[in-house]
């Protein structure tokens, strides 16, 4: 009978605890998106000619060298992906020589640049310097380029019209809007001649400037499966309500700002939002911001109205979150891991709930994995049912906090 007992208790343990170290490099579920691979090491196919009618007479000038693809046979030809992709994470690894030069332009239309920046003290880093977003004005937050001659890696994750990029594991784009093409954009889609737009397009690789190599390239188009909805449409907030919350008389104080919203009056009387919508089984993509300095960034996103994701400024300074710091399901299971951006930084969630069941990914990470909550974070005295279809609530009465690109896919409700 203690036997029994004793692997009774290491189950629920397991459930009910941050997960082992083992599965940190767990990719997302497979319903967020999947990887599809664009090099396979061997062959250019997948890549064509990015400008036929201007460059190189349409040929593809570029081959495959050691692994790696590359413009090895010289002269003007940039290229691209055969595919076209709209929202997406993207990995792709590079390598140039001394005073290199080449750029990754997302959706065709938008360069992130490559450049031979190496040694370069951040504060002197411009707007041609490595990772920056090309001509624009959004400089790398720090310079992560390695020597000429060894290999790098971007890590970029582009939702609407917003771009994160992590340069050698250093966040350098924090969710930067940019909706303008940069200079050396493609103009049409070579496969139908479509003009393209900053919305949709494929991902296109320089090599007009001198020799560059690639590999390790692949990507995973993020939410764009059929069934995906806006929770937010980007524009206004009438998807949303405040009507829930009994102190809030004043209508609903949240508003849009900078491609985003938020709470307008954090710390003089804002309140939470909930979506007029209700959801039972789903995953939910979500991206915020707090802004540290007022209720150290508190606010939070509740699932079904009764579990509390916790937002909060970066308390742990090196530390372990405890159960009411970042990432945390409030008052219950701390983050497995540190996985938040740093403060006033931009963070990308990715959360499924089925039943009552939580995994949760911050930033790509998994830091909840199939978590069970054993009643309201914000009350435990009231144990939730299994399954109910529910509103989400926002959390509006701490700090200033903002919202943007909601996204959600219904799941089937339990029975």
């Amino acid at each position: 009978m203690k036997r029994l007992s004793l692997l009774l208790l290491c189950i629920f343990c397991v459930s009910n605890t941050p997960l082992a170290a083992a599965d940190e490099g767990r990719d997302i579920d497979a319903g967020f998106g999947e990887w599809k691979v664009l090099f396979d090491g061997k062959t250019t196919a997948g890549w064509q000619n990015a400008k036929p009618k201007r460059q190189a007479g349409g040929k593809n000038l570029w081959a495959v060298e050691d692994g790696a693809l590359a413009n090895i046979k010289g002269g003007v030809n940039d290229i691209c992906t055969v595919d076209e992709f709209t929202d997406y994470e993207l990995e792709i690894e590079y390598k140039i020589p001394a005073k290199g030069n080449s750029g990754v332009y997302l959706r065709g239309t938008c360069e992130v640049q490559i450049f031979d920046s190496f040694g370069k003290a951040d504060k002197d880093l411009s707007k041609a310097d490595a990772g920056a977003i090309y001509g624009v004005g959004y400089i790398a937050l720090k310079n992560a380029q390695k020597k000429p001659g060894e290999w790098n890696k971007y890590r970029i994750i582009h939702v609407g019209h917003r771009i994160t990029v992590w340069h050698n594991g250093v966040l350098i784009q924090d969710n930067v809007f940019q909706d303008q093409f940069t200079g050396g954009a493609m103009v049409v889609y070579p496969r139908t001649q479509r003009k393209l737009t900053a919305d949709k397009g494929p991902i296109m690789l320089q090599g007009d400037h001198g020799k560059v190599w690639y590999r390790n390239i692949r990507i995973r188009p993020l939410c764009t499966a059929k069934g995906w909805t806006p929770l937010w449409n980007g524009k206004d907030l009438s998807e949303f309500t405040a009507k829930n919350n009994r102190k809030a008389k004043q209508g609903l104080l949240w508003a849009v700002e900078d491609h985003a919203f938020t709470n307008t009056t954090a710390g003089g009387g804002g309140h939470d939002i909930w979506t007029k919508a209700s959801f039972g089984n789903f995953l939910v993509m979500y991206q915020y911001r707090a802004e540290p300095k007022i209720h150290g960034g508190n606010s939070g996103f509740y699932l079904r109205d009764q579990w509390e994701l916790q937002i909060h400024g970066p308390q742990g300074g090196g530390r372990k979150e405890g159960k009411h710091g970042y990432g945390a399901l409030y008052s219950y299971y701390p983050p497995a891991r540190l996985s938040n951006n740093g403060k006033n930084r931009w963070n990308t969630m990715c959360v499924k709930l089925v039943d009552n069941k939580i995994t949760v990914w911050q930033n790509g990470i998994l830091i909840h994995d199939n978590t069970t909550v054993p009643s309201r974070t914000d009350n435990h005295r009231v144990k939730p049912p299994v399954f109910s279809k529910k509103p989400f609530k926002l959390q509006g009465d701490h700090g200033k906090v903002w919202f943007t690109n909601l996204k959600i896919l219904p799941l089937p409700d339990s029975k």
